[in-house]
């Protein structure tokens, strides 16, 4: 490989990174995957890049024959969307601090090599959000936590190296007790508590004598320039490691400071995050239970739960459980803040509608209110907030309580990325997208819901294969949209037989989708948007019937901009 760019990965950088993800788990029993990748790169690095077209690929790395025709058979562009997923997933999963970023880029077969592993690009968009929210509010460290739920014993990180990693090890436990204490679902243990207790790693005696219900251990080892964290999280009934992960980082790279808050983000998102490591199996739990028998921690998880699937069976049962909680604690922010969101997706998505789907919509933002009112602190309030304020039309008021949101916690992983869908659809594509990859970076595996903007983002420009790829994420067979979102992209491709199949799944679903639709979209998009999509269903076999002039859902007076993607008219 010869290049006249001095900053790219040599060869054999190249050529080690490939057989590092090979042999990763995530490409283990991945047969086509790996050919496809181990092709591709070979052809690269031997100055073949020009022969990677559909046709080549077709007959030398998956054994098509010569009649091959990529405009009827699209199994090349299929296989390469499956393998850019793939490797997503390795880097932001296994491979966050890999030397070498292999990457297909979209709407090309040449893969390209970058001299780190930063899969999203998110860099400099990062560093431009960072100065532009310097000075942003502090808040309370100490806010009352949710009634019933867990309390966290974070232990000081040991130090394993000499006298020049021990700031470090101080300075990371103190960043992540911070981090850790805006998730109000939990109890931090105050830090002098906890130093009465240091060297103590022993979870079950840590539970008995504090009552930790959860511990976070870490050790620390520097040398020179070179850094290694090592975090566990220990489950004090018992004793059990729930988590592990280590993190090694080069401190030429990045300031100690950078380093620190980064490696306590990425260790809180993962725990705490309302799909983490702590919430998934306490609410498999809470779902066995009897709805009289759910403490208010146990509903907000039933909450988050629903949020995954945003099915209407859950939605009817966390919405009864949240309604009989709210009763009987009245005052807790967080009940309410969830309360608010399913009555939100009652008007958003007609899920058990009592009445007027406008009333659910009226609820959602006294609920909301009501929740910052308890507790002027709690993101959840404000993430509520800025979801009844989208639905009434208030934009201002949903930018507002978006940035607060997000002021009071920048590492609540469903916030960033709801407000960054919601500002997609305001047509605020740079700072929506930027906000849903960063929730990416902490969330790896997220709900379906996530990559909803980024399909929308390709279609809107044309770009069928990509829109086909992010759709494909979506695999949530109760909602409706999974459905139409296939669809569509089959449709725009010309896979006819893949089309109607989404369409049956869709009209299975919601069979009164076609005559509903018009109604649905306009919840969302713009007029010029939504006839776009009702063109491109009808062509899928969606029998939606011609204009007859649906009113867009109230919004209390305001509007969304009507231009699309990239400035396209929408």
């Amino acid at each position: 490989m010869t290049t006249g760019d001095s900053n790219l990965p040599a060869e054999p950088a190249v050529r080690e990174q490939l057989e590092r993800i090979l042999a990763s788990t995530h490409f283990a029993a991945a047969e086509g995957a790996r050919r496809l990748l181990r092709f591709l790169v070979e052809e690269k690095l031997s100055g073949r890049a020009q022969r990677l077209k559909e046709y080549t690929l077709a007959v030398e790395v998956f054994g098509r024959d010569a009649s091959f025709d990529s405009k009827t058979n699209p199994a090349v562009r299929v296989e390469a969307s499956r393998l850019r997923r793939r490797l997503e997933r390795y880097y932001l999963m296994l491979g966050r601090e890999d030397p070498v970023l292999i990457e297909l880029p979209r709407g090309s077969y040449v893969p390209g090599f970058l001299p780190n592993a930063d899969v999203l690009h998110l860099r400099e968009d990062l560093a431009a959000a960072r100065a532009a929210h310097e000075g942003a509010a502090a808040t309370d460290p100490l806010a009352m936590p949710l009634p019933g739920g867990p309390s966290i014993a974070v232990m000081p990180f040991e130090n394993l190296g000499d006298e020049s990693g021990a700031p470090f090890a101080d300075g990371i436990t103190i960043e992540i007790v911070t981090a850790l204490s805006r998730f109000r679902e939990f109890r931090v243990l105050g830090r002098s508590t906890v130093l009465n207790h240091k060297g103590e790693r022993d979870a079950v005696r840590l539970h008995a004598e504090l009552g930790a219900t959860y511990v976070l251990a870490g050790s620390v080892r520097r040398a020179e320039n070179r850094l290694r964290v090592h975090a566990e999280l220990l489950n004090g009934a018992d004793g059990t490691v729930l988590w592990a992960e280590g993190f090694e980082r080069n401190l030429e790279v990045g300031s100690i400071f950078e380093v620190q808050d980064e490696i306590a983000n990425q260790v809180v998102a993962t725990i705490a995050q309302p799909h983490g490591v702590i919430a998934r199996p306490a609410a498999a739990v809470a779902r066995r239970k009897a709805p009289e028998r759910l403490d208010a921690y146990e509903c907000l998880l039933l909450f988050y739960d629903y949020g995954a699937s945003h099915s209407p069976e859950r939605h009817l049962r966390v919405r009864a459980a949240l309604e009989a909680e709210t009763r009987k604690e009245p005052g807790v922010a967080a009940l309410w803040a969830a309360l608010s969101m399913v009555h939100n997706d009652t008007w958003r998505f007609g899920y058990n509608v009592d009445g007027a789907r406008e009333g659910a919509r009226d609820e959602a933002l006294r609920a909301a209110r009501k929740a910052i009112q308890i507790d002027p602190l709690n993101p959840l309030g404000y993430h509520a907030l800025f979801l009844a304020n989208f639905a009434r039309g208030d934009l201002k008021g949903f930018r507002e309580a978006g940035n607060r949101a997000l002021e009071l916690n920048p590492n609540h992983t469903d916030i960033l990325a709801d407000y960054g869908l919601h500002l997609t659809m305001c047509d605020d594509w740079t700072l929506g997208r930027l906000f849903l990859k960063v929730a990416l970076t902490l969330n790896p595996e997220p709900p379906d819901w996530y990559w909803f903007p980024f399909f929308i983002w390709h279609f809107e420009n044309g770009e069928y294969d990509a829109a086909l790829d992010f759709a494909l994420r979506s695999q949530n067979q109760e909602f409706f949209w999974t459905h139409g979102m296939h669809a569509m992209a089959y449709t725009a491709l010309d896979m006819r037989d893949e089309a109607a199949a989404a369409v049956a799944r869709l009209l299975q679903v919601y069979p009164e989708f076609p005559a509903k639709a018009r109604e649905e979209l306009a919840r969302w998009v713009s007029p010029e948007r939504r006839e776009r999509s009702v063109e491109v269903l009808r062509r899928a076999g969606l029998p939606i019937p011609e204009d007859d002039r649906v009113a867009s859902p109230d919004r209390g007076g305001g509007a969304r901009r009507s231009s699309g993607p990239g400035g396209k008219a929408a």
